[in-house]
């Protein structure tokens, strides 16, 4: 039996070529994927080699231990999963073309299979055993990893807005303003404190202005977050002042039991500016 593995994975990577060129005769015209008939010439060569090497890989399942073949696997998954994250193309097209190359690659298999006189029906069984285990797997194993790939570029973007949405912005030399806008969560709150930290630092600033006179809701967390922040920047020898604080988010940071006797409050930012001017 395992000689008749090592021809058929000579059988397949002989005709490598043929397979990858029958999948990509396979494809129709659909503007927009990435797997339409008419993509880039720079595309089409992209996913020439890509599916070579996903070739070799699936193949040497006929002559490799199962931990080498799934370490191999996992590299090529692990590789195309992030590179289509990247590329936005959705998981139900790729999985769409797996199914399709998993028919051609079976079309070569019964060649195969045909032409081996010595190959027995015992033969033909664990082939299909250990094919469509591997096909599933590949599957599976991609799916998980086009998942984690989306949540780390989510995860990236969310982190970009949260900061530019969070800046500190000069006015003159030593005065900065962190206007707030939107929702504030937990998350949010965090990243606040490590931009109004990190550049009051940067632009040497004496006095920040917090305005939140565009947060409609802050719970009971946040706001006790927020006069963390006042008390951080108090630290590094930043005063901060507060404007435009609504009769809700007051009535939380009371409920906290914060004291606002060291802490300058105005109505809004215009009055706080014209009060330091």
């Amino acid at each position: 039996m395992g000689q008749k593995n090592e021809e058929l994975y000579n059988y397949i990577l002989s005709n490598k070529k043929k397979l990858t060129e029958e999948w990509l005769g396979s494809r129709k015209k659909a503007d927009g994927s990435m797997y339409s008939s008419n993509v880039s010439s720079q595309v089409e060569e992209q996913l020439k080699k890509q599916n070579d090497a996903f070739i070799e890989a699936v193949t040497s399942v006929f002559i490799k231990s199962e931990d080498e073949f799934l370490v191999e696997l996992e590299e090529w998954v692990e590789t195309i999963a992030t590179a289509r994250a990247r590329q936005s193309v959705p998981l139900h097209e790729v999985i769409a073309q797996i199914r399709v190359f998993r028919g051609i690659y079976w079309g070569y298999v019964r060649k195969f299979f045909n032409e081996d006189f010595d190959a027995n029906s015992d033969d033909a069984l664990n082939w299909a055993e250990v094919l469509n285990d591997s096909f599933d797997y590949i599957i599976e194993r991609f799916a998980i990893r086009h998942y984690e790939a989306d949540q780390r570029m989510l995860q990236s973007q969310r982190q970009m807005i949260y900061e530019l949405s969070s800046p500190v912005i000069p006015i003159k030399k030593g005065v900065g303003i962190l206007p707030l806008v939107g929702d504030i969560d937990t998350h949010r709150a965090k990243i606040i404190l490590e931009t109004a930290l990190e550049q009051s630092v940067k632009q040497q600033l004496d006095t920040l202005y917090i305005d939140l006179s565009a947060v409609a809701i802050i719970d009971t967390m946040v706001a006790q977050q927020i006069f963390q922040v006042m008390e951080s920047l108090k630290i590094i020898g930043v005063q901060s002042v507060l404007s435009g604080i609504r009769p809700e988010i007051a009535q939380t940071a009371i409920t906290l039991g914060i004291n606002f006797k060291d802490i300058k409050v105005h109505a809004n930012l215009m009055r706080a500016l014209e009060t330091q001017e």
